[in-house]
């Protein structure tokens, strides 16, 4: 009969892989680039149940990063008047489209992204103030009218087609109103290890200015250090909420544009 108090050379092995893999994931993105074809990539995530079609595994997380989106576009949205327009670009399943019409019900919404994930926001979300419309962003150019707010919540940047990126850009820039703002609340980075497209904050704001509009605002949310311990953690309730918030006021501290994941861009023409 084995003694349960010996050391057993096999089963401290088998528990090491996991971690070790994990490191190892970890080391190999400091160092290479993982593209690809990321059309195809987000067309397949919409068959994931619920928020992981968009969002990351720990449900707790995402609720706390929600009610600090929420926070964010409540100031752009809820100073806006009755029937202007929002853009809603690479809308996913409708959650913020949803969060928009909560905050400010009088505003006409066009929701965008590809049909698989329209067709799951089409059965969420019953508000007759929602165009459901299904493109690419780099394909979506609005003629009939102009948006007073056009707002990217991790579109542009999960664009890793530069090009197209580019482009999804210059029709935000034709379909703005002259008064009107774009709002991105993106995780923008050149550095490996977090890049979603290779294209970071100082890029977007560069590429822009060409284009003639303005930065007012550069800030972010989401500290990237804690962002990658939580958000695919098994922590949940209390102690994921301190820690989340221990992240964000870490943030403060540190640089909130500089040390979050993602960027908050504010534009005006």
């Amino acid at each position: 009969m084995p003694n349960p108090n010996s050391f057993n050379i096999t089963t401290f092995l088998k528990a090491l892989i996991r971690p070790a893999k994990i490191l190892l994931s970890k080391l190999i993105r400091l160092f290479q680039y993982h593209n690809y074809d990321s059309t195809n990539y987000w067309k397949q995530r919409a068959s994931c149940a619920g928020e992981l079609a968009v969002m990351w595994q720990n449900q707790k997380y995402n609720d706390l990063y929600r009610r600090l989106q929420s926070k964010i576009i409540s100031k752009y949205v809820l100073c806006m008047i009755s029937g202007q327009r929002v853009l809603d670009i690479g809308a996913g399943i409708g959650i913020v489209s949803k969060m928009i019409c909560d905050i400010n019900p009088n505003l006409q919404v066009d929701a965008v992204d590809f049909e698989e994930m329209m067709q799951i926001a089409r059965s969420n979300l019953e508000y007759s103030n929602v165009n459901f419309i299904s493109s690419a962003a780099e394909d979506f150019l609005q003629s009939n009218y102009k948006y007073n707010l056009i707002l990217s919540s991790g579109c542009y940047s999960a664009i890793r087609n530069i090009k197209s990126l580019e482009k999804s850009l210059d029709n935000a820039v034709q379909m703005l109103d002259e008064n009107g703002i774009i709002l991105m609340i993106d995780p923008l980075h050149r550095w490996n290890y977090l890049a979603r497209a290779k294209y970071n904050s100082q890029d977007v704001i560069n590429y822009l200015s060409m284009k003639g509009l303005k930065i007012s605002k550069k800030s972010g949310v989401l500290f990237w250090p804690f962002r990658e311990w939580l958000a695919q953690s098994k922590m949940s309730d209390e102690s994921l909420e301190k820690n989340f918030f221990l992240g964000e006021h870490l943030l403060r501290i540190l640089g909130k544009h500089y040390w979050a994941d993602y960027k908050i861009l504010v534009f005006s023409k």
